[in-house]
């Protein structure tokens, strides 16, 4: 075996054995290996000038099909031979059977195993799949399309779980949402690095940098610090970019995940609730007081009193006659205590416990029922001083404005009681039984007329200001003076309720008056005799609604006790003269006086109906009321409910639920607004990226340690002024030297196979002598960093002004050969 011999250096190279000169190269006629193998580093020979020369082609067994270079050989006449220069080698596009320690030798030629360390003697192997995919670009594109498809997701998520209660699982969603915006972060990132790692090395081919530059670009990934490098601000803006991104792009990580959090927000359900209720009033017209009604064990409950013409008819059962029937004679007491709580706290009282039985616990709900029941109609007749007597004559108005102040001396009159029915009707005895025998007078226990309600109000002018006394010059000009009538109608309503915080809410959303209850006019001056006590007189007579009429009857005198007990409230005086107030009436009672001036509130008109429908609203307070019916069967009385009635699926009736609770707040905006941005940064670095790989001749490029050794074993790197460090430190004035990359020159001597073998004699040490007959000249072309000088010549020509958004490969024009 020969030994190694030192190589003269090239006259044309102030390096070592580079040699520039590669302008007349065409190197397309090595293949794409060339331009960048696998190893980084695409060494292949020049042609040389012994045409005798004959390589041995072996089987190629890299799986990415790259050739690994072990030693220097030469194959002539079927020998082997080492090349004298130590980490030379000679290639060609086929690989070499080397012989020899590889420690003597810059490359590796062939290995039987691949970089990773997985034996690839079958190319068909998956592993080969595997790695050939990740060490190609479309890891890069992969990786991109794998950050958006993450960052979706994670919107998905977090839209899933908006407006959602927080059920104790907060942490895990929230570290589900972690672990998204970590995946996406991670994976956009990586296409990131992948794309700086091409950009690295097609910047190193575009300029020549300061090695402590290049230093930074290789590090910049890594080490913050390397981004503070000037050359590397100017000379590399792309690349700095790309590595400040990389730096900036965890913050994805953080931010995204936050805009998921809990906020008390208003949970909103269209679905069904129990023990919802409405008024049915024709369960009156059945009602026989003599038969107790029992529902879930409690007693039903009229609305209204009855006498009856027959003595002790607690146990007859007959039909009703001419002789025996019942009439009218005042309310029950339960319809007496609802109206007067309604009236006085001037609202609709509301059942017990109605908002948990209705809507469920910590839930509020709403719903609107419909129904038909009484009704005040007003409308306003006079407003305004002057002289409207005969107008209220016509009208047969028991009153007139000059009754009022300021010309008169009451601020309230209501006339609520012309036309009533008399409760005794008859001289009877105990149950209403009439004294004298039959045959009754026709009009015993007749509805003749339903009174209307006169009333009559002054207002101030000015509300903001006190009302004065008599003896004001303010005083005519403090008060205006109103009078409306309102008549009592059969009456259509449709009724929001709604159920919050357990207080309950009614609000009248619409009523149609359907009829007059008893459709005559009062005659005032009329006095009627015809047998009973009730002198009252109404016409048409024919309207009259009898006893006999036993549905119609039952049904009017339910309506009538209400009415009845608004008309108590209601009707009086109040006498102005401050400062002194006499009132006669049980509305100072209530909240329709203005506790403060004594006066009637504003819009009273509209709060007499008001009024009235709190009254009828509240008849839902308490079920046992014969009225109130299933909203869902309004045929079926309720009564007071229970565990049963409550589950039961026919009970049920449309509503809203509505709650406030903790709940999942997405704030979708902000994510995209991160994720957006990523997703472009991730898109233009990927491009820059894609721009960089056309650039490196479309091969993928990597910043491990091989690769960097692959790129800077070129030989004339050696005769750089290194110093000895045992840490390995570089030398601090080396950090100044610039160095580029690209093609590479470098000359050969190569012992000639033919020549004899070099002689020892008078070489005490037996060592041979140099003999230039025995040795061959040849050059080596590879791609490698070497310095300005060197490397300048040897790069494209396009690639030295090429724009970073190039994507055209590197081609040479073919002028001469070099060597």
């Amino acid at each position: 075996m020969s030994e190694h011999q030192e190589p003269l250096p090239s006259p044309l190279s102030p390096f070592g054995t580079c040699v520039s000169g590669l302008d007349d190269v065409d190197i397309s006629d090595y293949g794409d290996d060339v331009l960048g193998s696998r190893t980084e580093l695409g060494t292949f020979p020049t042609p040389g000038p012994s045409p005798s020369l004959a390589f041995r082609q072996v089987q190629h067994q890299d799986p990415l099909h790259v050739p690994k270079y072990t030693g220097q050989a030469r194959i002539r006449d079927g020998k082997s031979i080492t090349s004298s220069r130590q980490g030379a080698s000679e290639l060609s596009q086929d690989n070499l059977q080397v012989e020899g320690p590889p420690s003597q030798h810059y490359f590796s030629l062939q290995s039987s195993r691949s970089p990773y360390g997985q034996n690839h003697s079958s190319p068909d192997g998956w592993w080969e799949w595997v790695w050939r995919l990740l060490d190609s670009r479309w890891m890069m594109y992969g990786l991109l399309l794998l950050g958006i498809a993450f960052a979706t997701s994670h919107h998905v998520f977090y839209a899933s779980l908006a407006g959602k209660p927080v059920d104790g699982q907060l942490m895990m969603m929230m570290r589900i949402g972690n672990l998204l915006a970590y995946i996406s972060k991670s994976a956009m990132v990586s296409a990131i690095v992948f794309a700086y790692r091409q950009q690295i090395w097609a910047t190193v081919k575009r300029k020549t940098l300061q090695l402590g530059t290049i230093d930074s670009l290789f590090a910049a990934a890594d080490d913050v610090t390397a981004l503070v490098n000037w050359e590397f601000a100017t000379k590399a803006k792309v690349a700095l970019s790309l590595a400040t991104i990389i730096w900036l792009f965890p913050l994805t990580a953080i931010l995204t995940p936050a805009t998921l959090t809990i906020a008390p927000l208003a949970e909103t359900q269209d679905t069904f609730c129990s023990s919802v209720r409405t008024l049915n009033f024709n369960a009156e017209k059945t009602k026989n007081w003599r038969k107790q009604t029992r529902i879930n064990n409690y007693p039903g409950i009229s609305l209204s009193l009855w006498n009856s013409t027959l003595p002790s008819s607690d146990k007859v059962f007959a039909p009703f006659n001419d002789t025996f029937f019942d009439y009218w004679t005042g309310t029950t007491w339960q319809t007496t205590v609802l109206s007067t709580l309604s009236t006085f706290a001037n609202k609709v009282v509301a059942r017990e416990n109605a908002s948990v039985e209705t809507c469920g616990a910590s839930w509020n709900c709403s719903y609107t029922i419909s129904f038909t029941g009484p009704g005040y109609k007003c409308s306003q007749i006079i407003r305004g001083r002057g002289n409207s007597s005969e107008k209220l004559a016509r009208m047969r108005a028991p009153f007139n404005t000059g009754d009022l102040i300021p010309d008169g001396d009451f601020s309230y009159i209501g006339h609520t009681s012309l036309g009533e029915y008399y409760s005794n009707q008859i001289n009877a005895s105990q149950g209403g039984a009439p004294t004298t025998p039959p045959p009754f007078p026709k009009h015993l226990g007749a509805f003749r007329t339903e009174p209307v309600l006169w009333i009559g109000h002054s207002d101030l002018v000015h509300a903001d200001k006190p009302a004065p006394d008599r003896s004001n010059s303010r005083w005519n000009s403090s008060f205006t003076p109103s009078i409306f009538r309102c008549e009592h109608y059969v009456t259509k309503y449709k009724v929001l309720f709604n159920h919050t915080l357990s207080e309950q809410f009614t609000t009248v959303l619409s009523r149609t008056y359907l009829r007059p209850l008893v459709n005559t006019t009062f005659l005032p001056d009329v006095k009627a005799d015809d047998g009973t006590s009730d002198t009252t007189a109404a016409t048409p007579e024919s309207g009259y609604i009898y006893p006999q009429d036993l549905k119609r009857y039952r049904l009017t005198a339910a309506y009538h006790s209400l009415g009845y007990q608004m008309r108590l409230n209601l009707n009086g005086s109040i006498k102005f003269d401050p400062p002194y107030i006499v009132a006669n009436t049980e509305l100072m009672k209530t909240q329709l006086i203005n506790k403060t001036t004594y006066l009637v509130v504003p819009n009273f008109l509209d709060k007499i109906q008001t009024l009235y429908e709190n009254i009828l609203l509240s008849l839902l307070a308490n079920p046992q009321f014969i009225v109130v019916a299933w909203a869902s069967q309004p045929t079926q009385q309720s009564g007071v409910g229970n565990a049963s009635t409550a589950a039961d699926p026919r009970l049920l009736y449309p509503c809203t639920k509505t709650r406030v609770a903790n709940a999942y707040a997405y704030n979708a905006r902000d994510l995209w607004l991160v994720y957006g941005l990523a997703i472009v940064l991730a898109l233009v670095s990927v491009t820059l990226g894609t721009a960089a790989l056309a650039q490196n001749n479309n091969h993928v490029r990597n910043s491990r340690l091989s690769s960097i050794v692959a790129a800077t074993r070129a030989p004339c790197l050696e005769d750089l002024p290194w110093k000895s460090s045992k840490w390995g430190e570089l030398p601090h004035e080396i950090r100044k030297t610039r160095l580029g990359y690209g093609l590479i020159t470098d000359n050969l001597n190569i012992p000639d196979a033919n020549a004899p073998p070099p002689s020892t004699t008078g070489d005490p040490a037996g060592r041979p002598r140099s003999s230039s007959a025995s040795v061959e000249s040849r050059a080596k072309l590879y791609y490698g960093f070497a310095p300005e000088g060197i490397i300048k010549r040897g790069q494209s020509p396009a690639m030295g002004k090429a724009s970073v958004l190039s994507f055209k490969t590197e081609k040479l024009g073919r002028k001469s050969q070099c060597c």
